[in-house]
Formats: structure tokens, C-alpha cells, sequence
């Protein structure tokens, strides 16, 4: 095609979008039958207008453009007739429910309907091979279509405009939410050819929704309430955000369009739902989300899901789809039925785990979970935990993503680096690597006696930034609001024997791995998972699944799973040797305690420590294995009389009472 024939279909393009977005917002506005009755032709005729020419495109020779025009008069009267009867008769018995809800399916429908004809019709135009495709393998053909920026681009628009014109009368949260809707629907991958378009939209897409997520967690946390319709519409977004970067993954592979039209499809649908109601997001039950396990769960569920296929999505971009997918050592299906079975447990783990501790992954998730620690960072009292805060971001981006990632070619050479959560983290137990892990060991162990296992559980692990940001603090509150997660926080009988049970069959299962790992790469044995080592499969495991489930599940576990289930080997470890050393929790007047009427402390912990008025008063200070220096506790103290002692101090104490006890010269 001529470039000023191509800019002419863009030019109709925008002003077939332009028109429809003005009917949704006449179908939201529409006051009176007139404007309902115009809503209802006018969608009407687009449709039928586009379909004569549909046929004349896809079979040239058998009619004429006079026939085709005819065929698109009669297409439009037989949609219109019967309709408009029906709809005649339901407004002049001034039907309520169908007077809310007809037009807007209608509109909802057509709109798809028409954007869809119209995609077929300029493919048709500006592809030459595009008619033999769509004879050949029609659905293929019509996915192609909603995939195409003949598609997605007017629907960029029209959820643009219509944003646009309902501004002023939507709550904040909505107009946030359908902005970044419309802007993400312009950047599909598909919609244009080259690799510029490609990675670019993938890595401003990847952004905006990240901005958008870290958006919509502060709104929740300052806004404890909303409206439950509004709350039910943030789930259907993110699934439409995970339907959408699952969908662009499978693109990545093999150019398979069907999950990402779907996607597309969804995501106008929940749109016009919501844009053609005036009175969407206003009013109606509430939802305390805080108070609504299921609700946060299925928000925490969606939202993890977008981000995971989002990371997926940033892997293949970045190291390319063949080469990542081959790092991830998938068995190759086949053979008996439980073969098969065995197999897609074993890739199940193995993908999950690829993911979810893939760098862009965790430096997707860094972004947006650091941003919630910033703005966690702005509203502590306490500067040394202010302090501590900062320096966890500084290590989540040098520690845990730059050195393993991009600096050390071979991480499991370094120690404490290449083995940040223990055995298994970077592979088997290889005599080479004896030294690299005992040192790791000794390094960590030694800074958990020093300075408290606060080291790694505030600090050096990538946990704490996931739930020490403002909106996932929050879900501290989830700590007593079920048996389970009361049992598990509160550490009382029933949930210590949990803590014992899992971190003794975690220890044990490790152990045996360890055996089994040492013996394979000594040559006395060939033994593992699908060429996978056994103790790098149960950090698999663990550390790449178990973990983010637990998280995912922490409205019904309560906050901090990874501290309370007892699941995580390298924590119980330095939380063990912390139990010797310096690291506690002291005030400066225990009979301030005393007549402290609120007891903040109690109840500030995330964790769910709550002794510590008890041992404030009694000792002066509070030390427990679970307590990792969080900082909510000192906090929340009203008279600034709680701190945080460790090796520091106690040398300056001693400094300090050498220095009282030496002579007067």
C-alpha cells in the first residue's frame, strides 16, 4: 500500500473510534429514550455498514462495490427492525432493569463487534496475504485481527476518550484505573511489526502497569473502605493484566495469539461495564478490605499472577524465550502415564521457580515493592529503623539482584553472594563449593550473633521488602482474624507444634538431599530429579514456591508465613544462633511500661510478637528467637522509650564503664 492510503485507514480508524467513544459516553450519560433509541441505530448501523464491505474484500469478483453497498443496507435493516421493535415495546412499558442493562450489553457487544469487522476490513486492505490467511484458518485469521493495531488501537481510543468525558464524575481510584486500561491496550507487542515496537512496548507496558499497581496498593492503604463493586473491578483488572502478559508470553514463543485476543477482549468488556454505568464506584455495600480475607486474597491472588507473567514476559525480552526457557531444565514429556505425571509436577516447580526468582522478575518486583518501603520510610519516627529500611532497598538491588546476577560470572564460587539462603541456592553439594558454603554459614551465622537475625529477616533477604512495605504492613491486621493464623502468629501450643513439624521435615529432607547430593557429584551414585540436583530442587521448592504461596496466602496465615511456618531453613538458622546473641529489644525506663495505658507494642509486631510489656517491665528488655528488628514496635511506643541493643551497644557500654572505672590522674 501507498503510505497515503495506509494514513487514510488510520485517519477512519480514529474517527470510527472517536465516534463510538462518544456513544459510550452517551450510553452512560442517556437520560431519556431519545438518547437510548439514537445509542441503539447508530451502533446498529456501524456494524452493518461494515460488513458489506467485508464480503466484497474476502471474495473479489463476486460483487460489485453498488452490491456491496446494497448488502450493507440490508444487513443494517435486518439488525435494526426487529431490534428497535423490541426495544420500542420495553421502553413504552418503561421496563426499569431493562431500561439499566440492555443498552449497555448492547453497546458493550457492538462496540467489540464493530471494532472487530473493521479490523478484518483494513487488514483485508493493507495485507495482501492477509485474505488467504483469513479463508485458510478463519479463527486464526480473526484472532490475527484483535491482535492488530487495527484493533487494538481504536480501542486505545475509545477507552481514552470516554475516560476523558466521565472525568469529573468518577472517583479518583476509576480514572487512575481506566487510564492506565486504555494506555496498556495501545501497548500490545502485536499491534505493530518491528522489534523496536516490541521491546519497547513491553518494557513501557511492564511500567505502567508496575506504577499502577504500586498506585492502587497506597489508595488501599490509606483508604481502608471503597465500594465493593469498585473492589470486584480491581480483581478483573489484574486478571486482565495477568490474561495479558500470559497471553504476550505465549506470543514470545510462537507467535500464538489466541490467550492475548481473549485478553484484549476481557479487558474492553470489564471496561464498558464499568464506563456506561454513571453509577459505577459510587455508593453500594461497602467493602473493608482488612475485614474481607476472601477479597484480599483474591486481589493479593490476581495481582501476583499479573506480575508473575509480567516478570515472564521481561525474561524473554531481556535473555531471549529459547535460552531462558533452556535455563530452566524442563524434562522433556513422554512415557508412562505416571511418567507424565511425574514430569509435569517436576516442570511445574521448575517453571514456577524460573520465574519467580528470574532477575527481571525480582527487579520488577523491587520497584514496586520499594516504592511501598519509600513510602514507609516517610511516615517512621524511629531513624534507626528509617535508616535500616534504606539500606534493605540498597541491598535487595546490590546483594540480591546486581552481584549474583550481572557482576559474579560464577556466583556459587562466592560465598555469603552465591549462597544467600543456604544450601541448595546455587546448586549441589560439591566438594568444590564445601568452602564457599561453610563461609557463608559462618558469615551469616556470625552477623545474626552480632547484630541479630535481623541481618537477614530485615535485612539481606528479599522477604522484608515484600512485606514491610505500607500496604502489605498492613495485612498484619489478619493475624487474629482466624484460628490458623492466630495459632501460627501468636506461636501458642498448636502453633509451635506446626513450626516444629514443618522446619524438622524441612531439616530432614535437606539432610537426606545433602546425602544424595554429595554422593552424586562424588561419582557414587547417579541420582537426581530430572538432572536437577536434589538440594537445589528443595531450594526450588521453597524458596521459589512454597515462599510466594505462603505470601500470596496471608490473609488466611497471618503476615511473616516465612518466620511462623517454620518452612525457612536458612532463617530458623540464623534465628537460632541470634537466640545467643547481643540483639534485643530494651527501654529506657521500665516504669514507663508500667503506666503506659496502650500497650502499642503488643500489638505493633507483624510477626506477632506480643510479650514484650510483660518482659519490658519484668527485665527491662525483650529478646525472642521470632523477634527480627522489624521496628514496628518501637514505632508505635507514644514515649519514644523502646531500642534496639546489639553488639554496638555493648561495646559502648563497655568503652563506657572501662572508662568510668579508670583512676583520676
Amino acid at each position: 500500500m501507498f503510505e497515503s492510503e495506509l494514513l487514510l485507514l488510520y485517519v477512519l480508524t480514529v474517527l470510527m473510534a472517536l465516534g463510538m467513544a462518544y456513544l459510550i459516553y452517551l450510553t452512560r450519560e442517556s437520560s431519556n429514550h431519545l438518547q437510548k433509541l439514537l445509542v441503539y441505530i447508530l451502533s446498529a448501523m456501524m456494524n452493518g455498514m461494515l460488513l458489506g464491505p467485508l464480503f466484497y474484500l474476502l471474495f473479489p469478483g463476486h460483487l460489485t462495490v453498488e452490491q456491496a453497498v446494497d448488502l450493507s443496507s440490508v444487513i443494517m435493516a435486518v439488525e435494526i427492525v426487529p431490534f428497535l421493535l423490541s426495544f420500542l415495546r420495553k421502553v413504552s412499558r418503561d421496563e426499569e432493569g431493562f431500561r439499566k442493562v440492555f443498552l449497555r450489553v448492547f453497546l458493550i457487544a457492538f462496540v467489540i463487534f464493530d471494532e472487530l469487522l473493521m479490523s478484518l476490513d483494513f487488514n483485508l486492505i493493507s495485507d495482501s496475504s492477509f485474505r488467504t490467511t483469513l479463508l485458510a484458518h478463519s479463527l486464526n485469521g480473526v484472532l490475527i485481527s484483535i491482535g492488530s493495531s487495527w484493533f487494538v488501537l481504536p480501542m486505545a481510543i475509545e477507552m481514552g476518550v470516554s475516560t476523558i468525558l466521565s472525568w469529573k464524575t468518577q472517583p479518583v481510584v476509576l480514572r487512575v484505573t481506566f487510564a492506565v486500561q486504555a494506555l496498556t491496550m495501545i501497548l500490545v507487542p502485536s499491534a505493530f511489526s518491528g522489534s523496536v515496537w516490541v521491546e519497547s512496548s513491553i518494557y513501557i507496558s511492564g511500567a505502567v502497569m508496575t506504577g499502577y499497581f504500586v498506585f492502587l496498593f497506597e489508595h488501599l492503604y490509606r483508604s481502608h473502605s471503597l465500594p465493593r463493586s469498585t473492589g470486584n473491578y480491581m480483581i478483573s483488572v489484574m486478571a486482565s493484566f495477568a490474561a495479558m502478559m500470559g497471553g504476550i508470553s505465549l506470543w514470545q514463543i510462537n507467535h500464538s495469539i489466541w490467550l492475548l485476543a481473549a485478553a484484549i477482549v476481557f479487558q474492553m468488556v470489564i471496561f464498558g461495564y464499568a464506563i456506561t454505568n454513571i453509577n459505577f464506584g459510587k455508593g453500594g455495600r461497602k467493602l473493608i478490605w482488612l475485614a474481607s480475607r476472601n477479597w484480599s486474597f483474591g486481589f493479593l491472588l490476581s495481582t501476583f499472577a499479573a506480575e508473575f507473567f509480567m516478570g515472564l514476559v521481561f525474561d524473554f525480552q531481556y535473555f531471549g524465550t529459547g535460552p531462558f526457557l533452556t535455563s530452566m531444565q524442563l524434562a522433556a514429556m513422554g512415557g508412562s502415564i505416571a511418567d507424565i505425571a511425574a514430569k509435569a509436577v517436576y516442570n511445574f516447580f521448575m517453571f514456577f521457580a524460573g520465574v519467580s526468582l528470574s532477575p527481571w522478575f525480582l527487579i520488577m518486583m523491587g520497584a514496586e515493592m520499594g516504592s511501598l518501603v519509600v513510602f514507609k520510610i516517610r511516615i517512621t519516627r524511629d531513624l534507626e529503623t528509617k535508616v535500616r529500611l534504606s539500606l534493605m532497598l540498597l541491598v535487595y538491588a546490590i546483594y540480591s539482584i546486581y552481584l549474583p546476577t550481572f557482576f559474579f560470572s560464577d556466583p556459587a564460587k562466592v560465598p555469603f553472594v552465591g549462597w544467600s539462603m543456604g544450601l541448595g541456592t546455587a546448586g549441589g553439594l560439591e566438594p568444590f563449593y564445601f568452602a564457599p558454603i561453610i563461609l557463608t554459614y559462618v558469615i551469616s551465622g556470625a552477623l545474626s550473633f552480632l547484630f541479630g537475625s535481623r541481618q537477614l529477616c530485615s535485612t539481606f533477604c528479599t522477604a522484608p521488602v515484600m512485606y514491610q512495605g505500607t500496604f502489605y504492613d498492613a495485612m498484619k491486621q489478619f493475624n487474629r482474624s482466624n484460628s490458623l493464623a492466630k495459632n501460627l502468629t501468636l506461636a501458642n501450643r498448636y502453633g509451635r507444634v506446626f513450626y516444629r513439624a514443618t522446619s524438622l521435615a524441612v531439616y530432614f529432607s535437606m539432610g537426606i538431599a545433602a546425602v544424595i547430593s554429595y554422593l552424586d557429584s562424588t561419582g557414587f551414585i547417579d541420582l537426581s530429579v530430572y538432572g536437577t540436583d536434589p538440594e537445589n530442587m528443595i531450594y526450588l521448592i521453597l524458596f521459589g514456591f512454597v515462599w510466594y504461596a505462603v505470601f500470596i496466602a496471608m490473609p488466611y496465615v497471618g503476615s511473616y508465613g516465612c518466620i511462623n511456618t517454620g518452612y525457612c531453613s536458612w532463617g530458623n538458622f540464623n534465628r537460632f544462633i541470634s537466640k545467643f546473641g547481643f540483639f534485643r529489644l530494651k527501654v529506657k525506663d521500665p516504669s514507663t511500661c508500667v503506666t503506659c495505658e496502650t500497650k502499642a507494642c503488643a500489638t505493633a509486631c507483624p510477626i506477632g510478637n506480643y510479650g514484650q510489656p510483660a518482659q519490658f517491665i519484668e527485665k527491662g528488655e525483650y529478646k525472642d528467637s521470632r523477634c527480627v528488628g522489624i521496628g514496628d514496635c518501637v514505632d508505635a511506643c507514644p514515649y519514644d522509650n523502646i531500642f534496639y541493643f546489639d553488639v554496638r551497644h555493648w561495646i559502648r557500654n563497655k568503652v563506657r564503664n572501662a572508662s568510668n572505672r579508670a583512676p583520676d590522674k
